[in-house]
């Protein structure tokens, strides 16, 4: 049966005209480019993103590891230039391993961000506020100054994420886990390039707490886009329940809480249309290793296609970050 839009995929004449658009032989390059001049005329993000999301959604959790496990160093720089280049690419076909890397690497390659690096010092703002009604309040007006077309990816990735963590029994990534391995590629800050290593330590754990916020909660900070939807109680939110593990995952609330979650999400969905530096993004970075030899992998800057192995924040186990500081 066909995933219902959008994570079906849909191949309008205007999307497939549009920069960065599988097939579209258009010379501009899907990475490294503001996510608005890649979107189609109709405002739809780059089909590739839109099949990478359809993909992941049906893919996702039950993808153990999914974002965070290693995926081949040949086959992600050969994915990511045939993508860069539009060639007409059978995303259906591609692991969810691969697929979440590119992913991962599309995100970080966005100028700025997807969450905007001039509203860092806004984002952490939201988060000081006490109370969960605060917090929801203050982030939905940090999310409208965003751009539309990082709006409309914020949302329809932060629906994914949900869906992915209400599956942590199979995926065996929380919103937790998937905050730690990516959001350093959603949000910096402006100076980071001057800040000491300390200080990035705090700010990409700040930045952590936020996305994880951010993928509990967005069915009540785009509540507006939810109407008629049920929302999830608090007493729904998943429970710790694996401590044999070094990947503090979370117990589902019951096939009735996470099927409300996951139909939460998929409603949200439907909305219409770096230096030292380096270590720490790629927190969030790329798990890419040579699948051809028993070499060690070496780390790459993050957005330099190649072999680079789990990173801080992001290693195996996902151990917490105070681990990864000694």
């Amino acid at each position: 049966m066909g995933l219902p839009w959008p994570f079906a995929l849909r191949r309008t004449p205007a999307a497939a005209q549009a920069p960065g658009q599988v097939g579209s032989g258009c010379s501009r390059a899907l990475f490294g480019q503001p996510l608005a001049a890649l979107c189609g005329e109709d405002g739809s993000l780059p089909q590739p993103i839109q099949e990478m999301l359809a993909v992941l959604h049906q893919e996702g959790p039950s993808t153990e590891g999914v974002f965070r496990r290693a995926a081949s160093g040949t086959e992600f720089r050969e994915l990511r230039e045939a993508l860069d280049r539009g060639a007409d690419v059978d995303l259906g076909s591609q692991p969810a391993l691969l697929l979440a890397v590119i992913l991962k690497d599309f995100l970080r390659s966005i100028p700025a961000k997807l969450l905007v690096t001039d509203l860092f010092e806004d984002w952490m703002a939201a988060m000081q506020k006490s109370g969960k009604e605060e917090k929801v309040e203050e982030l939905k007006a940090v999310a409208e100054k965003l751009p539309g077309a990082n709006l409309l990816l914020l949302k329809r990735l932060l629906a994914l994420l949900q869906h992915i963590g209400h599956n942590a029994s199979s995926s065996r990534m929380t919103a937790s886990n998937l905050a730690i391995c990516l959001g350093p590629n959603l949000l910096s800050p402006p100076n980071e390039d001057l800040l000491p290593l300390e200080a990035m330590l705090v700010v990409t754990e700040k930045v952590n707490v936020l996305v994880a916020f951010l993928i509990e909660n967005c069915g009540d900070i785009f509540v507006e886009e939810m109407a008629g939807r049920s929302c999830p109680s608090a007493g729904e939110s998943p429970a710790p329940m694996d401590r044999a593990t070094d990947l503090h995952l979370e117990e589902q609330s019951g096939p009735a809480g996470r099927a409300d979650k996951d139909h939460q999400a998929e409603a949200l969905l439907h909305a219409p249309p770096a230096s030292l530096l380096d270590v720490l993004k790629e927190a969030g970075g790329d798990a890419v290793v040579e699948s051809e030899t028993a070499e060690a992998p070496v780390a790459l800057a993050p957005t330099t296609p190649g072999t680079t192995v789990d990173s801080l924040g992001c290693t195996e186990g996902l151990k917490s970050v105070s681990e990864e500081r000694r």
